[in-house]
Formats: C-alpha cells, sequence, structure tokens
C-alpha cells in the first residue's frame, strides 16, 4: 500500500509494505495529520494496523502505528480531542485510541457479531 495525502499542493507518499489501505482520514486539529486503516491480505485474512502520518519534506513520516488482530476498514478522529480516534474491524468491534498515551485501544466495544466495515462513526 502507498499512503498518499496532499499536503500544501504536493502529494506525498509512504509505502507500508503488506498492509492495504481502506480508509484515511485528515484530523481536524493537527494540519497534515492522516490517520490510515489499513489491513493485511486485502482484508480477506490478517490483521490491522492504524498509521498515523504527518508530512515532511520527503513525503510522509510514520508518527506511531497499532496492530490489531484483525483488518481495520474504517477509522474518524473525535470531535473534541485531538489525539482520540475510533477504528472498526473485521472481527465485529470498534476500538478507541488515543495517539498521545497507550499502545493498546483505550477501549474495545464489541457489539457486532460479525464484520464492521463501515459506519458513521462520532465519537465525543
Amino acid at each position: 500500500m502507498s499512503a498518499v495525502a496532499v499536503c500544501g499542493g504536493a502529494a506525498r507518499t509512504l509505502r507500508t509494505p503488506g498492509r492495504h489501505g481502506y480508509a484515511a482520514e485528515f484530523s481536524p486539529y493537527l494540519p497534515g495529520r492522516l490517520a490510515c486503516a489499513t489491513a493485511q491480505h486485502y482484508g480477506i485474512a490478517g490483521c490491522g494496523t492504524l498509521l498515523i502520518l504527518d508530512p515532511d519534506e520527503a513525503g510522509l513520516r510514520l508518527f506511531r502505528s497499532f496492530d490489531w488482530n484483525d483488518g481495520l476498514f474504517d477509522v474518524t478522529w473525535s470531535e473534541n480531542n485531538e489525539h482520540v480516534l475510533i477504528t472498526c474491524s473485521g472481527d465485529g468491534s470498534l476500538q478507541l485510541w488515543d495517539t498521545a498515551k497507550a499502545a493498546e485501544p483505550l477501549q474495545v466495544y464489541k457489539e457486532h457479531a460479525q464484520e464492521y466495515v463501515q459506519g458513521s462513526c462520532v465519537v465525543k
């Protein structure tokens, strides 16, 4: 996968071998910061990774990454906290992440019996 972001008029990329992107969203708080939900093997099997990317002179650099035991298919930023995101995954769960603190999700919501691919998540 290549994450591609247009920041300041120039397209920037970051290659992520073994991961395929499913969703990307710019931070409403930090200019250029991009969250990408990814999965292995085109989302059919394997793990997922949440990538937090920042622009730099050479393209995009990895700020933080978080692994999950199933593919991640969607991501959205909190409306009132610049460090908090939520992802949804193939195991039917939603994960609440904090980019400033934890290496694991702050909370996991197992609300779906099967794959949850896309939704309009609102984190307040």
